[in-house]
């Protein structure tokens, strides 16, 4: 009969086999932290590398070969400049490159990298730009590392398949050619750049295509003019005369995230007989919420991303509600008296019975009868220098940005020396003494208008003093935490001031060549309201822009 063998010496090989089964797992667990550990910090390098060497390029691209030949040169040598799995050099050639118009390419690329964003636009292989004409509107830069394989070190253990792992950096940086927001706007006067009206003491102010800083327009009344039907209000922000225009360039969908940042690639050539693609209707909605992000509004399906279209740092909205009748009416600044409040937040424009704009639709800040031979004309020039008529209470908010300047005695005039704030030159500017003066009070007494800008707040900004410029007290609102500090001057809009004339009459068009008279600058006042009747984009008027400012260069993706 066999001996019985001990409970003890009958498990000694229960052991071993659990110690092999435990360290196959251990193995396993072990290749996920260390594994995805490596994967993780090559992941990060790739990466680092394709964000310099998209930014290092896009800085070279100008709308020319020879910027697109320079940008690939730098975007190659500067991720040559990075390692990656510890001690790897990244090497990418010009196949890893490729070049568009908007930030958001379309996931049709060798790489399959991120998917469909709003808008979506055309990237080509940088090698395939071969002259100044291809290389036209391409401003921004893609870079792929490509697919790159690393070696496992434990995860192999579990399956043959564990072997290698890949990973890949991808980066789309570059700017929209020009800090122009794709708006239009028909010029005042589009026949006189600008001009210079001289009041009969001698001193001067300059108008410029027929708009007057520190006074505010609701720009779309502006539009149409002389009884057009259509109102010329999107530039197509990608596509720019005499290349092909894509309708659905100038899409409220497709635009709106330009309108965000404020930014477009056309208009870069303005004064040379430039033209841009307008778009003659819109849908309300994603336009209102892009002007909006700028007062912090960013609910509602905004387009805007705080991060690349942040709010502004003072979101101030300059108007107030005081006691009734004056309910809803522009703030105190440059307000006579509680009683004789503007009745509007912007000048009030000529306009017939019906509230259709007039031909002479310039607002009669000066009196005058239209000459039989002009009575046709509706863009004849301002008459000889006269007392202004326009009453006080029909201007709407003043410089609450900027102020009016003079003339510099240039031929054709140019801006000279702001205008003063003081009681005499704003009545004289704005028809002070046609408004309402209460009894006992004197018209230049400081309690019916401050009689210097210190007197109702203190200039931030001694260059440029105005409300908008403070940065505390009563005329000041920081954007709630989540969004500040916000973006100094993001309520300007660089705004395009076309030449409506060869327009009048036309409607439903989005492909419409207009020429462009210059760049101006507009001031929001207030956020915009899309859904009311008029609608409204109420902007201050703050000089023309020149020249055209490019935007930053800024990391996408």
């Amino acid at each position: 009969m066999a001996p019985t063998l001990p409970f003890r010496h009958r498990q000694r090989g229960v052991v071993a086999v659990m110690a092999g089964l435990t360290a196959v797992t251990l193995f396993a667990f072990g290749g996920i932290v260390l594994d995805l550990g490596h994967l993780y910090i090559a992941k990060s390098e790739l990466q680092n590398a394709s964000d310099a060497a998209a930014l290092a390029g896009a800085k070279e691209l100008n709308n020319k070969l020879t910027g697109v030949n320079a940008a690939v040169t730098r975007a190659i040598a500067t991720a040559a400049q990075h390692k990656y799995n510890f001690n790897a050099a990244v090497t990418i050639t010009i196949a890893n490159i490729r070049l568009g118009t908007c930030p958001n390419a379309n996931n049709l690329n060798t790489w399959k990298r991120p998917g469909v964003r709003t808008p979506t636009c055309t990237f080509v292989p940088a090698a395939s730009v071969t002259s100044d004409a291809l290389a036209s509107g391409l401003t921004f830069m893609e870079v792929d590392t490509g697919d790159q394989s690393l070696n496992s070190y434990l995860m192999r253990v579990a399956s043959a398949e564990f072997k290698t792992t890949q990973t890949a950096g991808y980066s789309v940086a570059g700017r929209f050619f020009t800090n122009v927001t794709p708006i239009g706007v028909c010029a005042v006067d589009p026949d006189h750049l600008t001009r210079s009206y001289v009041y009969p003491d001698g001193s001067t102010e300059l108008i410029e295509l027929g708009f007057r800083r520190g006074v505010s327009y609701n720009i779309i009344e502006l539009n149409p003019l002389g009884g057009a039907s259509g109102t010329p209000m999107l530039i197509n922000p990608v596509d720019a005369p005499p290349g092909a225009c894509d309708p659905n360039h100038s899409s409220a969908n497709f635009t709106a995230p330009f309108v965000c940042q404020g930014n477009s690639a056309v208009a870069n050539n303005v004064g040379t007989g430039s033209k841009v693609y307008v778009n003659t209707g819109f849908s309300v909605g994603p336009i209102q919420r892009a002007l909006n992000s700028r007062f912090a509004d960013f609910g509602g399906g905004s387009p805007c991303d705080p991060a690349t279209a942040p709010s502004d740092s003072n979101i101030r909205y300059f108007e107030k509600s005081p006691p009734p009748p004056a309910v809803g009416r522009p703030r105190d600044w440059m307000e006579k008296d509680l009683d004789v409040l503007p009745n509007r937040q912007t000048v009030r424009l000529n306009q017939d019975a019906t509230g259709n704009l007039t031909g002479l639709h310039e607002p009669d800040y000066w009196p005058y009868a239209v000459p039989p031979s002009l009575a046709a004309n509706p863009f004849a020039p301002n008459p000889p220098p006269a007392t202004p008529t326009l009453p006080f209470d029909r201007y709407g908010a003043l410089w609450t940005y900027s102020r009016p300047t003079q003339v510099d005695g240039s031929s054709p005039p140019k801006a000279g020396t702001p205008i003063s704030a003081t009681n005499l030159n704003w009545a004289k500017l704005y028809n002070a003494g046609n408004a309402q003066t209460p009894a006992g009070k004197d018209l230049l007494d400081e309690s019916a208008y401050p009689f210097s800008i210190g007197g109702k707040f203190t200039a931030a900004n001694p260059a440029s003093p105005s409300p908008y410029n403070q940065t505390n007290g009563n005329y000041f609102d920081p954007p709630p935490a989540k969004y500040a500090p916000g973006k100094t001057n993001r309520r300007v809009l660089n705004i395009v001031i076309v030449d409506c004339r060869t327009f009048v009459g036309k409607s439903g068009l989005s492909c419409e060549a207009l020429p462009v008279k210059a760049i101006g600058k507009f001031f929001m006042q207030v956020p915009a309201d899309l859904n009311g009747s008029p609608k409204k984009i109420e902007t201050e008027f703050a000089g023309l822009v020149d020249p055209v400012p490019t935007s930053e260069i800024m990391l996408y993706r």
